[in-house]
């Protein structure tokens, strides 16, 4: 990880736009005067399960994602975020070591900001909490879908969803079957066995890390439990 020398201005951030925190031009220029910009390469682990908060990390270019280990040694992904995400609330808020592991998917730039500014913020801007507030709603209704959708449907069912929510999302991304098995909660085995059998049916394309739907009609009908 590296800290940038020179401190990007919010006001220019187009990222901005898409972030839960940047709710008014006013909370734009506080946050811009107490920020710190971090660089990650990809790969690069941002703060690991374990570790207290000090503060929150909000995307201002790359992907990142929220992972978390089980108990058997398996990696499940909870959220990948992009531009305007935010990471590392929910342990904050809640007083708690991060459950999970935020690790960049490629070269990313993440503004850290430190909690007691932040708590100041929400102090002296009542809707920075509320736009803070309604965006944590939308990600635990988000969460709890694909909890709820997972638990009913069979791997290969869950492996047409991520593919279509990862190309939906995030389409500039080659994602290897690991990340891919991850999101889908399955292994790279079976994930390369379901795609081998998708281009065979003709729904997908695969040119090395790249997944092309040539059916979106027949992968939606995967991904649906019937």
């Amino acid at each position: 990880m590296s800290i940038s020398a020179k401190k990007d201005s919010c006001l220019t951030c187009e990222a901005k736009q898409h972030s839960a925190l940047c709710s008014s031009p006013e909370v734009v220029r506080v946050i811009d005067k107490v920020k710190v910009v971090c660089n990650y390469k990809a790969g690069q682990i941002i703060f690991q399960q374990g570790q207290d908060p000090l503060g929150l990390f909000a995307v201002q270019s790359g992907l990142v994602k929220l992972e978390v280990n089980s108990m058997d040694g398996h990696a499940h992904t909870l959220r990948i975020l992009g531009p305007g995400g935010i990471a590392g609330y929910r342990s904050l808020f809640a007083r708690e070591t991060y459950k999970a592991n935020a690790i960049a998917i490629e070269d990313t730039s993440l503004c850290y900001i430190p909690k007691t500014e932040l708590f100041q913020i929400f102090a002296q801007h009542p809707e920075a909490t509320l736009n803070f507030m309604q965006s944590i709603c939308k990600d635990l209704g988000s969460a709890e879908e694909k909890w709820v959708a997972q638990m009913d449907k069979e791997a290969s069912e869950r492996i047409a969803e991520a593919i279509l929510f990862l190309q939906d999302h995030f389409n500039d991304q080659k994602w290897t079957r690991k990340e891919i098995a991850q999101w889908a909660g399955t292994t790279p085995e079976t994930v390369m066995r379901t795609l081998a059998q998708f281009e065979k049916e003709g729904l997908i394309d695969q040119a090395g890390r790249k997944i092309i739907i040539l059916n979106r009609p027949g992968i939606q009908s995967r991904s649906t439990h019937l």
